[in-house]
């Protein structure tokens, strides 16, 4: 996710440097497309359209529906992540596989010249992504709006706690403000509770070894998170570098998830 806050920190420590705001251009790709999908204007900056916790939450299902009044919702600033290179197609589809109009929230297709043939020697994934006629599924949400794509999160990373959708990165950006943290430092997701419910839980790399200086962090995290999605989350304090990371680097919830309920994070 494009993060507009870690944008105006780059922009503003770099000003005196030269930089100009207007040098940043979104855009959007996966390893998938070898690589990029849409990219934003050149000299243009970033966009973000202000999309509410309703609609993140899947309680409102089109951005096109919901209207900005003004009152103490919460909202994110979604990037605008430009308009498809020529020669691909990009449409936005529902559980069913159809296209949707443009700003509803659907799974991000794409179709082009670079588009993968498959996985290596994963036939079975490959068939899970890729259509006959070439559509990749990309595995990310997001929506269309005047013919540019804002991308809101990775369908396998979401949360749902008692019916209602939770975007891991915002539990994690909540949480990674606190001074003692870095970026990269948490992992939001959920685990099993009481009657086979998802409770929310988050690891937490930590660099503190007194004992009251790490239940004050737990404390301090516990109280942002509840901020974010309404509910205490168990919190899970692990060692630095120890949050299981991609080959190119990301983050691995669903990895996280698996490690710790095995109990191979402690």
């Amino acid at each position: 996710m494009i993060r507009p806050d870690v944008l105006e920190t780059f922009a503003e420590t770099f000003k005196d440097c030269g930089f100009n705001k207007k040098a940043f251009m979104p855009s959007y790709g996966l390893a998938e497309c070898t690589l990029a999908v849409s990219f934003g204007k050149k000299l243009a900056g970033y966009e973000v359209d202000l999309v509410s916790e309703e609609v993140l939450s899947g309680d409102v299902k089109s951005v096109r529906d919901h209207k900005i009044n003004g009152n103490s919702a919460n909202y994110r600033e979604v990037v605008n992540c430009g308009k498809p290179l020529p020669e691909y197609e990009l449409e936005i589809r529902d559980e069913h596989d159809d296209a949707l109009l443009e700003r509803e929230i659907g799974r991000v297709c794409v179709r082009g010249p670079s588009v993968m043939v498959g996985y290596y020697m994963d036939e079975e994934a490959t068939k899970q992504c890729l259509s006959d006629d070439g559509w990749l599924d990309t595995g990310d949400i997001g929506y269309m709006a005047k013919g540019s794509l804002y991308i809101i999160g990775r369908i396998k990373d979401l949360i749902i706690i008692n019916g209602k959708n939770h975007w891991p990165h915002d539990i994690e950006w909540a949480v990674e403000k606190l001074p003692e943290l870095r970026s990269g430092d948490s992992a939001a997701i959920s685990i099993p509770g009481e009657n086979d419910e998802e409770i929310p839980a988050i690891l937490v790399q930590c660099r503190k070894r007194d004992e009251e200086d790490r239940i004050d962090l737990e404390n301090r995290i516990k109280h942002e998170v509840q901020a974010v999605i309404g509910k205490v989350p168990k919190v899970i304090l692990v060692p630095p570098r120890s949050l299981p990371r991609t080959s190119s680097g990301k983050l691995s919830r669903v990895k996280a998830r698996r490690q710790y309920l095995e109990g191979n994070l402690s």
